[in-house]
Formats: C-alpha cells, sequence, structure tokens
C-alpha cells in the first residue's frame, strides 16, 4: 500500500504544478548553456574595481556609450554617435532611444550623467574615477543628449568609457548586489564563490540571446575545469588556464570541441632599463636575439600561439608590420654582448658572462616559460635565475622597480593606442616620486623607460584628427620602441574555446570579449 500512497502524491504534485515535468526540466537544460571562469566577479556595479572576470561578467550586463570593433576602432553602442569640441574638452552624445533597462525603463541621458556623476564624486571609491580625472561633469541637455566637459583636453575619453556600464538614475549602491542595466543578460541570483545565473533579456535593443539561460561556474582549479568539460557540466570554457597539452590532446580526441583562433593579448618580457646591465640597448636586443621563440610555440604552446612584432594586435587598425624584428640569432646576440663590454670570461666554459633574475608568478604557465628562457640564454653565456611570486607579491615587486626581468601577460590594455603612453610614456612609471599626480599619464611603465623622443611623438599622434597621420606616427612609434626594446614581445596567445560537441560559437572576437557569448547556440 505505502508504495501506492507515495506514487499516488506525486501524481497528484504534478498536477498541481508544484513539481517539474522532467521533460520541462529537459528542455530548461537544452537552452541553458554553462561557462566557466576561474575567479568570482568582485562587484556587479560598473563604476566599482574591476579584473578580467568582472569586466567581462559586466559586458553581459551591461552596455556602454561607446564599443570597439574587429579593428580596434572606437564605435557607437549606447550612443548614436558624437561631436568632439576642438581642443577636446566637450564632448556631446547623442543617445539611441528605445534602449530598455532590465527593469522596462527606457534609457534617457540622466542615467548616463547619474552613472558618470556619482563616480566622479569624492565620496565614491573607485579606481575608475582617477582614471577619469579629467572629467569634470557630465549634464544631460534634453532626454537623449548627453554632455561631458572636461578640465583639460581628454583625447582619451572616447575609449576609457568603453570600460564603464551606464545603470539607472538613483541605482545607489543597491547596483552592486542587484545590478540592472541594459544588457543582452539580467542576474537572476548570485551564489557568492560559485555561480551566477543570468537569464536571456529579450527586449535587448540588438536582439534577444539565443539561449534562455547562462550559468556561469567559478572553477579556479584548471584540473576540476578539464573534468568538469569532459563530465558534461561545463560547456563552454574561454581561455582558461588550461595546459596546452591538454587542449592538444582534445584537438586530436575530438571528446571536446575545440576553437583557436587569433588572439590580441601579448606575452612578453618586461626589462628594468635603468639596471646597470639592462640600461644598454645592445644588451636588451641580444636577449630579444637569444630567444627562439619559434621553438617555444611549437614545443611548449603546442602552436597556440602567433609571434609578435609590437604591442598591439596585428588587426589593429595602427598596428605597423615594418618593425625590426628579432628572429632567433645566438651568433648575433653573442656579437652584441661582446660590444657591450660583457665577453665571455671562459668561452664554452661555466663561467657566465653576467648573471640575470627572472621574476614570475607562481603560476604553471609563466615558470614553464621561464625555464625555457633559462636554457636558451645559458647558450648565450648569460645565468639566469629564476624568482616566482604569489601574484600580488608579485605584481608590487614589478610596480617598484624590484626586479631586473619579468614575464607577464597584457590583456586589454594593449588594444588601444593608449597604450604607448601609459606603458612607455616618461611620466607612466609606477610609484616614481618625481612625476606629479596630475601630471601623470598611466602606470603601466614598469620598464621605467624614458624617452623625449617617443614622448613626443605620442602627444603629436593623440593630437593628429587626420587617421593617415596618426597611422604613419604610431608607425614611427613601434619603430622606435623595436628599436630600443624596453619590453621584449614573445607572442600572442590564441584564443582558445573549449566545448560540448552541441555547443555552436559564432567567431570569437580577437579581444576574447564576451559580448559574443549572445549569438551562442545550445540546440
Amino acid at each position: 500500500m505505502r508504495p501506492r500512497k507515495r506514487w499516488g502524491a506525486s501524481v497528484l504534485l504534478l498536477l498541481l504544478g508544484l513539481l517539474p515535468l522532467p521533460g520541462c526540466r529537459r528542455q530548461e537544460e537544452a537552452h541553458t548553456l554553462v561557462i566557466a571562469v576561474e575567479a568570482p566577479p568582485l562587484t556587479f556595479d560598473p563604476r566599482g574595481p574591476t579584473n578580467a572576470v568582472t569586466a567581462r561578467l559586466q559586458q553581459l550586463l551591461f552596455n556602454t556609450l561607446t564599443q570597439k570593433n574587429e579593428r580596434f576602432e572606437i564605435i557607437p553602442e549606447l550612443a548614436e554617435g558624437w561631436e568632439i569640441s576642438d581642443d577636446f574638452t566637450v564632448y556631446t552624445f547623442r543617445l539611441r532611444r528605445g534602449v530598455k533597462f532590465h527593469d522596462g525603463r527606457e534609457l534617457t541621458a540622466r542615467d548616463v550623467a547619474y552613472t558618470f556623476n556619482t563616480l566622479l564624486a569624492p565620496t565614491f571609491d573607485s579606481p575608475k574615477r582617477a582614471a577619469l580625472s579629467k572629467l569634470d561633469r557630465v549634464e544631460p541637455l534634453d532626454a537623449h543628449t548627453v554632455v561631458f566637459r572636461c578640465r583639460e583636453p581628454y583625447r582619451g575619453l572616447l575609449v576609457d568609457l568603453i570600460a564603464i556600464g551606464i545603470i539607472p538614475e538613483g541605482s545607489g549602491e543597491t547596483i552592486a548586489r542587484r545590478p540592472i542595466g541594459t544588457g543582452p543578460f539580467r542576474l537572476e541570483r548570485y551564489v557568492e564563490n560559485q555561480e551566477v545565473d543570468l537569464l536571456a533579456f529579450p527586449e535587448h535593443f540588438q536582439g534577444a540571446p539565443r539561449v534562455r539561460r547562462l550559468r556561469v561556474k567559478i572553477v579556479r582549479d584548471p584540473t576540476t575545469l578539464a573534468l568538469e568539460l569532459l563530465g558534461g557540466t561545463v560547456h563552454l570554457a574561454l581561455n582558461a588556464q588550461l595546459s596546452p597539452d591538454f587542449i592538444a590532446e582534445q584537438q586530436a580526441g575530438r571528446q571536446l570541441r575545440v576553437v583557436l583562433s587569433d588572439g590580441a593579448a601579448l606575452e612578453y618580457i618586461g626589462i628594468n632599463t635603468t639596471d646597470p646591465i639592462l640600461r644598454d640597448r645592445r644588451v636588451r636586443q641580444a636577449l630579444a636575439y637569444g630567444i627562439n621563440r619559434q621553438e617555444i610555440i611549437a614545443t611548449l604552446l603546442r602552436g597556440q600561439a602567433r609571434l609578435a612584432k609590437s604591442v598591439l594586435p596585428p588587426t589593429h587598425w595602427a598596428y605597423y608590420d615594418g618593425v625590426m624584428t628579432y628572429d632567433y640569432d645566438p651568433a648575433r646576440a653573442r656579437r652584441l654582448l661582446d660590444e657591450a663590454g660583457y665577453r665571455d670570461p671562459d668561452g664554452e666554459g661555466p663561467q657566465p658572462r653576467f648573471r640575470l633574475t627572472l621574476k614570475t608568478s607562481s603560476a604553471e604557465h609563466p615558470r614553464k616559460i621561464a625555464t625555457a628562457l633559462q636554457s636558451q640564454w645559458r647558450a648565450l653565456g648569460i645565468e639566469l635565475h629564476i624568482q616566482s611570486f604569489e601574484f600580488q607579491t608579485f605584481l608590487n615587486d614589478i610596480n617598484t622597480g624590484n626586479f631586473q626581468l619579468f614575464f607577464l601577460r597584457q590583456v586589454g590594455a594593449n588594444q588601444f593606442p593608449d597604450i604607448f603612453k601609459a606603458a612607455f610614456g616618461s611620466r607612466s612609471i609606477p610609484g616614481d616620486p618625481t612625476i606629479r599626480e596630475s601630471e601623470r599619464t598611466g602606470f603601466l611603465n614598469r620598464a621605467r623607460y624614458r624617452n623625449p623622443q617617443l614622448d613626443a611623438l605620442i602627444e603629436r599622434a593623440e593630437a593628429a584628427r587626420d587617421r593617415a597621420e596618426q597611422r604613419a606616427l604610431y608607425a614611427r612609434i613601434q619603430e622606435l620602441l623595436a628599436e630600443e626594446v624596453p619590453w621584449i614581445y614573445l607572442w600572442y596567445p590564441a584564443n582558445v574555446a573549449l566545448m560540448h560537441p552541441r555547443v555552436r560559437v559564432p567567431a570569437i572576437p580577437a579581444s576574447g570579449d564576451f559580448q559574443f557569448l549572445k549569438d551562442v547556440d545550445v540546440p
């Protein structure tokens, strides 16, 4: 009798709609895409602090006034267009009409002004406020026109706007927990440090996403992620910290589908140009000639990268292909070291010309690259010591100049010509007490490189309004940096997507941004 009672109760619950029908549950899962990220978001507030995961999740929830295309040119998104004053101090934006927030409200200029004026408020604590220090205030002229007024010429405003999603007027502090944007997905729930559940926003101004639900799982461990992909509990991982060997195995075995595409990120060696040995350009060039990058790409990276000539990616509108290059040439490297006064004291013997230290994070990938460099530079008579640290310790050392060499991946910042000023400008050296904060132009010049000629070229390129003139100036900047070698450009890692065979993805942008997830299908 008891089994019949339980069966009867289940039928009653199903009839009452209190239990989901198995068919409905399967249908719901069929329209759910599960992707993995390696860390939780710092905040859902697009005005707040950010990292790679936070920025990419915000791309799904919010839209920005400006965006970039496949050539990294600035194009409109929430803005239909804009006018810029001759002195770059006033920007007037015309907004798209009919754009809806997730709560049904229509986007207006008051929302744009609220977003930026609250961010600029002295009481609002965010690193993005410092980046917008030239911006004075934002004023709505009418429902669909908004004006940005700057304290001084602000040529990089259109680029900086890409990082800040627009929120509704009056959102206050609730936006960090209950985000409301205009993006293709809206937040359903967030289980801290576990997953973010997003629902498709059917009224998105660019059209509804193909999937109904996007579940973002936070999977920190690469081995766990590999098992979840193979087991089907994660459907898609993009640029995850999975080993090149595992990716190559999946390419061969076809248990998972692998899509490789050209990426815009750059891996490089940063050089302390104030170091007594490394301040000689000939030594820096010798180090570059002494790296067999093709061999490292073929063996350690399993072909999942392409050689780099510039800090900009090759698809960039300002990229210049005609720079000085450093193909593997150990004989030339040795000659340069001899010319710099660092002759090998015992020829093929064990005594080095000199000793250098390369710092990396403690992750497996940079330590493997460092070991390969150690072996290749040993053939030049250079003894390389490797030091690996937890990431924040490593970052603190390179920001304070406590290094000779470091290995790092540049993601995002090299998609815009601003990288030249931020990473190589004389007023962009982090922690340099000689730089007035009001005159600071960035924080990425960890190489501590100073070159007045380069500074002047950057200033001219930023002021130029003619695209052909800009392109010519940026070409000269790239030539100069290739000759001077404050960074050794290694390679552009490929964008690597691993997915369940039934997942269908469109073209993955070189930027690796998440907007493409709107068009992913799970048939």
